[in-house]
């Protein structure tokens, strides 16, 4: 699998009123990746210690680069729209990229999960 990884600075706006930005997010987030079925995953994280503390990890899977290669020309191709573009590039209120990286996993298996099941207690 490819992992594409953001990190992200919220804004002083973001700062000010966190719960409406994250709000934006959320709807963001259904709204972006709406139709993009090559994405397989999200996941978002707070950076708490270390580097960029306070920073944003915005990760998105794909399969593998072809998957990936298909993500990045359906972007491209909504980004011809001036509507939907607008609506993308609103962002700048609320968060700086930072950084972009692109990951795979290693070639054999690792790693594992001990977290529970969603709707069940530990």
């Amino acid at each position: 699998m490819l992992h594409l990884v953001y990190l992200i600075q919220p804004t002083p706006d973001a700062e000010t009123d966190p719960h409406a930005f994250w709000e934006w997010v959320r709807a963001r987030e259904s709204w972006y990746y709406d139709g993009l079925d090559t994405v397989l995953r999200t996941r978002w994280a707070v950076r708490t210690v270390g580097a960029h503390v306070h920073t944003i990890e915005h990760t998105v899977s794909f399969a593998d680069e072809a998957g990936w290669g298909r993500y990045r020309r359906q972007v491209a191709d909504r980004g011809r729209d001036p509507a939907w573009e607008h609506r993308r590039t609103e962002q700048t209120r609320w968060w700086t990229l930072l950084d972009a990286t692109l990951l795979s996993d290693p070639p054999v298996p690792l790693g594992f999960d001990r977290t529970p099941a969603p709707g069940r207690t530990p």
